[in-house]
């Protein structure tokens, strides 16, 4: 997933102000692209499974925009209600296109870890204590979300999406499945998003 770098010109508004819109509109962004998957027809018609990770992601991220905007607001900045510009216009070319849950998902699982490497990139340059406690949190839900669609994937390559839950079922997984959620040791954060990208201007 690719997208134009925001404009260069700095924002005069303080650094946490700047991270927590950025964070803000990210979270609305993921949102906004939950909501629409959540109508794409082979999702409504489709498994069930699916349909409760999406509703539950949607919840988890409609969650964090409203308190990292209640963190702006706090900070005496703006709230930012807008989609991360950035991706926003092509991850809607994407979703217009997407005709299957594997592609849905790998589009998902590209959207948690940009907005987990940020968060995790933040939680060391805020200076706020506060500020960078929530994105620590909001960093381990997101890297949380990434791990449970990876494994949606190799459930998704294997046959087994629908797969029940039962003691029975976890013996029948494939192998993978046990470590497709932790694919690297360390987090990393080369993918995060800029400072100001989702700044208010």
């Amino acid at each position: 997933m690719t997208g134009s770098t925001p404009s260069a010109a700095a924002s005069e508004a303080p650094l946490d102000v700047q991270v927590l819109q950025t964070a803000a509109s990210l979270e609305n962004l993921a949102v906004a692209s939950y909501t629409t998957a959540a109508r794409l027809p082979f999702v409504v018609h489709g498994s069930g499974q699916l349909r409760a990770l999406i509703a539950r992601n949607t919840a988890h991220h409609t969650a964090h925009a409203q308190a990292f905007n209640l963190s702006v607001h706090k900070a005496g900045g703006a709230e930012q209600h807008a989609a991360d510009a950035r991706y926003a216009v092509n991850v809607r070319k994407i979703l217009a296109t997407t005709g299957d849950p594997t592609s849905l998902v790998g589009l998902f699982t590209e959207l948690e870890d940009i907005i987990a490497q940020t968060c995790t990139r933040y939680a060391i340059l805020a200076t706020g204590g506060g500020v960078r406690s929530q994105f620590a949190s909001v960093a381990s839900v997101e890297a949380q979300h990434g791990a449970e669609l990876l494994i949606v994937r190799t459930l998704l390559d294997t046959g087994r999406a629908e797969s029940a839950g039962t003691a029975v079922d976890a013996v029948a997984l494939p192998a993978a499945v046990g470590t497709a959620g932790i694919p690297l040791a360390v987090y990393l954060t080369a993918d995060a998003s800029a400072i100001n990208e989702g700044a208010v201007r």
